[in-house]
């Protein structure tokens, strides 16, 4: 097994807050949400133990019960030191083998991702203990009294973050030399070195970084909204529905809020527009939300049949999370009727509907040469994907 050691017991003192650091606010939600998701999300993470100060036990249940971080198997109680803290946390696994790996990750380095984790994983199964860090870019001067003394040459030389990951047996070797030599260390890796093992670098980002000072954590924050903001530009969504034609001659044919002149609408509850209940599925997939239907249904018993209506309901969803529709392409498989004199009609109409440039919507049909149903005349089917920005 893999277990996951997040140490979150320190004082924040650098910080000059009057609270734990890790609880403090990073684009809305706790530090600490930041660095048990990345754990909790991981496919190779199995347990995941919190090391924390007591009067702060009743904080991480909140985030444990408030974001289902159900990894999370236990709290542990923080030492007066850091290395104090990880040995709690290590002595409190139970049923472990020795050669099981054991991350040890702080809980003020939010940023780190799913693949360093495994990476340093995969390379304490290999030589036993593994440590996450960056080759320096800058030169380093040592000084004395504020002179220079001498340049360190910066070839080779790192600095050191975490994950670190080891082997149990090893870091429970590790802990009891320390406390017989009465060794302290500023990171987990050292009392491996201390045992005369190597420790195997595994290069991570320069934006996993400890967050230390109010600047780190601002800088934190810039990385956070850059990496939401590119990972919405990449968002698409899937949606479909279809209607059979209505019995009723005189109910009205409603394609993307437009009314389509002398044809014959399709039996449904509301409107029967199919163009506007694909797009709503569609974007509701792209932001995880659920089918048209267990919003509309509501809507409808309250005498709701207008599907711009619906719509609303999920681009508000839309607008919630800072997304925008970037344009959306639709294809109808139809006998009937003949549409191509009025896609430019139903495009002007959803153009004004989605609040986006009529050149970002496109309307393909297709007759379906009698192969289904919607190709026999019986009905229309709709698709439609969207991409999101």
């Amino acid at each position: 097994m893999n277990f996951a050691i997040i140490v979150a017991a320190g004082k924040s003192r650098r910080m000059g807050k009057n609270e734990n650091k890790v609880f403090l606010p990073l684009l809305n939600k706790p530090m600490l949400y930041h660095a048990l998701k990345v754990f909790q999300d991981c496919s190779m993470i199995d347990e995941i133990i919190v090391v924390a100060q007591k009067n702060d036990f009743n904080k991480i249940s909140e985030i444990k019960n408030k974001y289902v971080f159900n990894k999370i198997k236990n709290i542990a109680e923080g030492g007066k030191e850091r290395q104090d803290s990880v040995c709690n946390g290590l002595i409190s696994i139970k049923n472990a083998k020795n050669d099981d790996i054991v991350v040890v990750h702080n809980g003020s380095n939010p940023l780190t991702s799913e693949n360093e984790i495994i990476e340093c994983i995969n390379a304490a199964k290999q030589y036993g203990a593994a440590a996450a860090g960056f080759r320096l870019k800058d030169t380093i001067k040592k000084t004395s009294n504020d002179f220079v003394e001498k340049t360190i040459d910066r070839k080779d030389v790192y600095q050191m973050q975490t994950p670190q990951a080891v082997k149990y047996g090893l870091f429970i070797e590790a802990f009891k030399n320390a406390k017989n030599k009465k060794l302290k260390v500023t990171d987990d890796v050292s009392l491996i070195e201390a045992l005369g093992k190597k420790v195997k670098v595994v290069h991570c980002s320069y934006e996993n970084i400890k967050i230390t000072t109010q600047d780190d954590l601002k800088i934190a924050e810039g990385i956070l909204m850059g990496r939401s903001k590119m990972n919405a530009s990449f968002r698409i969504g899937f949606g479909q529905d279809s209607h059979k034609f209505s019995q009723n001659r005189g109910r009205k044919l409603v394609l993307g809020g437009y009314i389509v002149p002398n044809e014959t609408g399709l039996e449904a509850n509301s409107d029967g527009d199919l163009i506007l209940h694909a797009l709503f599925n569609a974007i509701s997939s792209a932001i995880g939300l659920k089918s048209l239907g267990h919003y509309a249904d509501p809507m409808l018993e309250n005498g709701v049949t207008d599907s711009k209506e619906y719509l609303k309901v999920i681009l508000n969803k839309l607008k919630g999370k800072n997304l925008k529709i970037n344009n959306a392409s639709i294809s109808i498989e139809a006998k009937k009727p003949r549409l191509d004199s009025y896609t430019d009609k139903i495009i002007n109409s959803l153009s004004k509907i989605l609040n986006i440039e009529k050149e970002k919507i496109g309307i393909t049909c297709t007759s379906g040469e009698g192969l289904t149903s919607f190709g026999r005349g019986e009905g229309m089917q709709c698709f439609v994907v969207v991409s999101l920005s």
